[in-house]
């Protein structure tokens, strides 16, 4: 699947708050595709600073991601990480 596409179909994906795309929004910060398979880069956790607000935020950025993964449900090897600090939100384990 070309970058494109998956660009496509991440403008599908709302942000739950303003309703928003999540591309428009500029909450993808790239998208890899190679032989490894489709990485996804997102700015979910920026500005982020106290532990209070990360357990506020985290619902949201739950949803993004849980629709991220409905809008690729047909890509393999799919991995959707923070951009600034790499942690992984999809999948949760390794297999």
């Amino acid at each position: 699947m070309r970058v494109e596409e998956i660009y496509r179909r991440l403008r599908r994906v709302k942000e739950p708050i303003t309703e928003m795309d999540i591309v428009s929004l500029g909450l993808v910060e790239g998208v890899t595709v190679d032989e490894d398979g489709v990485k996804i880069y997102l700015r979910l956790a920026e500005g982020i600073r106290h532990p209070f607000q990360n357990a506020l935020s985290w619902p949201v950025r739950w949803r993004i991601v849980k629709d991220i993964v409905n809008a690729l449900d047909d890509v393999p090897k799919l991995e959707i990480l923070e951009a600034s600090n790499l942690v992984r939100y999809y999948p949760e384990e390794d297999d």
